[in-house]
């Protein structure tokens, strides 16, 4: 028998899915053994028993539950079973993937992603390969969140916006070279674009946020400048703008729009800025060149980090083309000699990070 909890049950919206501890395989949950001549008949009515004192000791005695939880994540790819799809623009949209067990808590280290994968065909090169930061902050139980943006010849985002509620999808954890810990640099430059956001995201909640040991005060300065079409398009805003007014003398938050729907209204609002990243813009909103110990982060659509950081086309369409595929970003894009608006401002390789 398989006892499955609908998602109202757990204060979820939509329909979702969990899997249930199955007496078939008690192995998998917890286990539970007693020897039965340990039961004695005690008088009673109508010939009805009471366990004896021996009884009472043989079950505490032998009454060991073994839980044997699966691993949340591991460098293994395992199946999670798809419980919601949120759409929050015309082409985006919030995919919730059910954890093994509703008490198992997401937990991410920064700065590490999911590669998801699924096959094809029937060849054993017809498999696609995609990386997904999730948006989920740490301790959350049950589920994960990743937000994807569709796109018409992408592989796995059009598997992904085809997925029914219940469908399952291979995932596994992968660390990027890159790693954060309390106090590794003094401040940390971000500039995101679109769903680049999800990395900095990332960082930026287990900086603020996440307990420290007893005696460590992590001190980590972060500036994070977010690039979109419109401000329609500006994803998980009022999180970002809640995380900025909470943590005000560490973190500060800037926007930036190719172009705004209502201009006269997007420029009254403090830190924002009108179109493409600009030297000025970096200036205003980055640590500078000289500033020791500190790092600037890229992650966004091809023509940002080809404009800002002068990544190479040729390199961003390896990893965005709709390969099977998708290599990894960083291990290509931090390969590259450092370009764009950030080299003539007088950034050095080292300097600099690539998601």
């Amino acid at each position: 028998m398989k006892v499955f909890l609908s998602g109202a049950a757990l204060g979820f919206t939509g329909k979702l899915l969990y899997r249930g501890y199955d007496a078939a395989h008690p192995d998998e949950s917890s286990s539970l053994s007693f020897s039965s001549s340990s039961v004695s008949s005690s008088p009673g009515s109508e010939g009805s028993w009471l366990p004896s004192v021996s009884c009472y000791k043989s079950i505490e005695n032998s009454l060991q539950f073994t839980f044997k939880p699966a691993e949340v994540f591991s460098a293994r790819f395992q199946p999670y079973t798809l419980g919601e799809v949120i759409p929050i623009t015309h082409d985006v949209a919030l995919f919730r993937f059910l954890l093994p067990n509703p008490n198992d808590e997401f937990n991410l280290k920064p700065c590490s992603t999911l590669q998801a994968c699924y096959k094809h065909g029937v060849q054993a090169m017809d498999q696609c390969y995609r990386f997904y930061t999730p948006v989920t902050a740490n301790h959350t139980k049950g589920y994960f969140d990743i937000i994807v943006k569709r796109k018409n010849s992408g592989l796995m985002t059009t598997h992904l916006f085809g997925m029914h509620i219940g469908d399952k999808l291979l995932f596994r954890n992968v660390a990027f070279k890159i790693q954060y810990r309390p106090n590794k640099w003094e401040h940390i430059g971000m500039i995101a674009g679109g769903t680049g956001f999800t990395p900095m995201l990332q960082i930026i909640r287990h900086a603020l946020t996440e307990p420290l040991e007893p005696g460590t005060v992590d001190k980590t300065r972060l500036s994070f400048l977010y690039c979109n079409r419109t401000e329609n398009h500006i994803l998980l805003k009022g999180l970002f703008d809640r995380l900025a007014k909470d943590y005000p003398k560490r973190f500060k938050l800037f926007f930036t729009v190719d172009r705004a729907v209502n201009e006269k209204e997007w420029k009254k609002q403090p830190n924002t800025y009108l179109g493409y990243v600009t030297e000025q813009m970096i200036k205003d909103t980055m640590p500078a060149p000289n500033t020791k110990n500190s790092v600037i982060m890229l992650c966004g659509p091809d023509h940002l980090l080809h404009h800002v950081a002068g990544t190479p086309m040729h390199t961003m369409s390896a990893m965005s083309g709709g390969l099977n595929i998708q290599p990894g970003a960083p291990d290509l894009n931090n390969l590259v000699q450092l370009g764009g608006v950030l080299a003539a401002l007088g950034y050095q390789d080292e300097q600099i990070y690539r998601f």
